[in-house]
């Protein structure tokens, strides 16, 4: 079973109550419950939040809501405690999930194609993860590290600030979009799957 999980709290401090202000008269979380129910490879769709009033927007949308505990939901829980929280619930309920598909609301212009390709590279190479990136404008390969000395070294290796862009390996960043995670892998070590697969 494909199980799409939209993580959603309360709390957010640079742009409060985000995942339910509106966007073209829609909370913005409605978009990526949406988008997940109409997708042809999502058999769930699950918002995991600590928050009653986000809990009964999804609702309204059209979502199953996991109910999370408030030490869950603050500013430094991450990503793979609200999954493994996630499957512990679903399980404990009967529920068989073979792949998880993250989707955060912040990423509304994502849209069930979008989460349909996703799952077809996964597919196509019986993939641990599929994650969404963008390459940013400036060149991440040629970003410096800061050294315990105060001095600065290239990151990826010493005179990689000063080599030509082109020589450089293509840096990407994970845009939040869409994490697709097996299950197992997951399951094996409450993290994200290490081998991962990408989609632009």
């Amino acid at each position: 079973m494909n199980v799409a999980l939209i993580p959603a709290r309360g709390g957010s401090k640079g742009l409060p109550r985000k995942n339910i202000i509106s966007l073209c008269g829609k909370p913005l979380i409605g978009w990526t419950i949406e988008a997940a129910k109409k997708s042809n490879k999502i058999d769930l769709v699950y918002v995991s939040t600590e928050d009653m009033e986000i809990a009964k927007i999804a609702k309204e949308h059209g979502a199953k809501v996991i109910l999370r505990p408030s030490e869950y939901a603050n500013d430094d829980s991450t990503s793979e405690v609200v999954i493994s929280h996630a499957i512990d619930v679903l399980e404990l309920e009967g529920l068989q999930i073979s792949t998880i598909a993250l989707l955060q609301p912040t990423s509304p212009l994502r849209n069930e194609l979008d989460i349909d390709d996703a799952f077809d590279v996964y597919q196509k190479y019986d993939a641990q993860c599929v994650l969404s990136v963008m390459e940013p404008e400036f060149c991440a390969a040629k970003a410096y590290k800061l050294n315990e000395d105060g001095t600065i070294t290239g990151l990826l290796f010493p005179d990689a600030p000063y080599r030509r862009r082109q020589d450089l390996p293509a840096a990407l960043l994970p845009n939040g979009a869409i994490y697709i995670i097996k299950c197992s892998v997951f399951k094996s070590d409450s993290r994200m799957p290490k081998k991962e697969y990408i989609l632009f």
